[in-house]
């Protein structure tokens, strides 16, 4: 968890992966879904960025099942990234296995949950695991969010994004909401309220883009490398969506971040005429 830049850059780009859902080499998730494809497009794509990033977050259910074969799997192709990636665990993640790949995570057993915090950029990220064993919901607890204050205490000068893989909202979708959602997240704002320096909590565990204002700061969840979510408002079973595979790009720049989302599919781009014309661009 070291590398990166000077701490007196005040400019950073963080790359962000989540829900991958790695199964074995040749195997599907959701009947019909290759994750590997869309983790590979989407690390080509980070590796093609300029500037490059100066680290990925991971932020949970990096493999479908658990099993080493998968983590074996997602391991081969993470190797292929240039920059640093932090991790955090899903509900689909097991917390031994993920130690085991991640080394530079606090040490623990299945019941310990992998929190940490990282100072060696000039954003502080704080990572947060909200997952509990052998459960799709989430939650975080009471020891938890005395241990996050006592880390926001202890550097209030530092702007800092928390990652985690639920979201402390609720995403609209009924049965997502039911059968797979978060509780503390009461807990988590009043810790938050208390930290204006909190730029961010980015998220995964939705399958798609979704912004809300939380405590005084601004909870995002990033689209799948795999595969999205169905929006459907109306409660229906789960379903998916051949919408693009994504990954999120936060940019950090004198005090100010931005936070694009970025499909992983090939795109053309292109410049029109008055552009490359005018010495100052013209009415956009």
């Amino acid at each position: 968890m070291t590398g990166g830049v000077s701490s007196r850059v005040l400019a950073m780009l963080i790359a962000q992966i989540t829900d991958c859902h790695i199964v074995e080499p040749d195997g599907l998730m959701a009947d019909r879904v290759d994750p590997a494809s869309g983790l590979r497009a989407a690390i080509d794509l980070i590796n093609r960025l300029n500037p490059l990033p100066d680290l990925v977050l991971a932020t949970g259910d990096l493999v479908n099942d658990g099993g080493a074969t998968q983590y074996d799997h997602l391991d081969s192709m993470l190797r292929a990234l240039s920059m640093p990636v932090l991790a955090i665990a899903g509900n689909h993640d097991d917390r031994t296995e993920l130690r085991s790949r991640f080394t530079d995570l606090p040490k623990g057993g299945p019941d310990d949950t992998i929190d940490y915090v990282v100072d060696d950029f000039p954003v502080r990220l704080i990572g947060l695991d909200t997952s509990i064993p052998g459960r799709h919901d989430g939650r975080v607890t009471t020891d938890q969010m005395i241990w996050l204050d006592r880390q926001l205490s202890a550097a209030r000068e530092r702007p800092t994004i928390i990652f985690q893989h639920h979201p402390p909202f609720a995403s609209g979708i009924p049965w997502m909401d039911r059968d797979a959602g978060f509780t503390g997240a009461e807990l988590e704002a009043s810790v938050l309220r208390r930290h204006e320096h909190v730029e961010a909590i980015v998220c995964g565990h939705v399958h798609r883009a979704i912004h809300h204002r939380f405590a005084g700061t601004v909870a995002s969840s990033c689209p799948s490398t795999a595969v999205q979510l169905a929006l459907d408002l109306s409660g229906a079973v789960p379903s998916y969506t051949n919408e693009p595979s994504a990954i999120a790009l936060h940019q950090y720049t004198d005090g100010v971040l931005n936070s694009h989302i970025v499909p992983v599919v090939v795109a053309d781009r292109w410049s029109p005429s008055w552009a490359l014309e005018a010495e100052v661009p013209g009415d956009l």
